[in-house]
C-alpha cells in the first residue's frame, strides 16, 4: 500500500477560558450597542420633523417629508428644509390659512405670489418665511423654512 503524505494545518491556540468569556461579552456588547444606535437613528429620521418645536403646531407635514437641511445659527436663527412629493400650492394655501387662524400675521409682497412663499410673524417668531419653489434631482419639491425666533 502506498503512503500518502499529510500536512498539518496550523491551528490558532485556544484562548484561556476567562479571556474567551471577556471576548464573547465584548462582542455581545458591541452587537447590542450597534442595534440600539441603528434603531435610534431610524426612529430619529422618522420623527425628526415632529421634533422641530419652533415650527407652528398647526402646520401638517407631508407623510413623505425627508429632511434636507436642519441648522441652528446662534440662539435665534433656524434654517430647515425637507423634500416631498406633495404639490406645494395646496400645501402652502392650507398652511397660510392655518397660520392666520392660529393668530400669526401673514406678510404679502408681490414677489411672494410668484415664488410660492409665506412670510409670517407670531408667537415665539420674530419673522419667518416658508418657500416651496425648488425641485431636487429626484423631481421632489424642497420646502425651506427660515426663521428668527424671539
Amino acid at each position: 500500500m502506498p503512503m500518502i503524505a499529510a500536512t498539518a494545518l496550523p491551528v490558532a491556540p485556544a484562548l484561556p477560558r476567562p479571556l474567551a468569556g471577556v471576548v464573547r461579552a465584548r462582542i455581545l456588547r458591541d452587537a447590542v450597542t450597534a442595534a440600539v444606535v441603528t434603531g435610534f437613528a431610524a426612529f430619529a429620521a422618522c420623527a425628526e420633523i415632529a421634533l422641530q418645536d419652533w415650527i407652528p403646531e398647526g402646520l401638517a407635514m407631508p407623510e413623505d417629508a425627508e429632511i434636507v437641511t436642519d441648522r441652528e445659527i446662534g440662539s435665534t436663527v433656524r434654517l430647515f428644509a425637507f423634500s416631498t412629493g406633495a404639490e406645494p400650492g395646496p400645501m402652502l394655501a392650507d398652511w397660510e390659512e392655518t397660520l392666520r387662524n392660529d393668530g400669526y400675521a401673514i406678510v404679502r409682497e408681490i414677489d411672494e405670489l410668484v415664488a410660492r412663499s409665506i412670510e409670517f410673524t407670531g408667537p415665539g417668531i420674530v419673522n419667518a418665511k416658508i418657500v416651496a419653489t425648488r425641485e431636487n434631482a429626484d423631481g421632489l419639491t424642497v420646502v425651506e423654512f427660515d426663521a428668527t425666533l424671539d
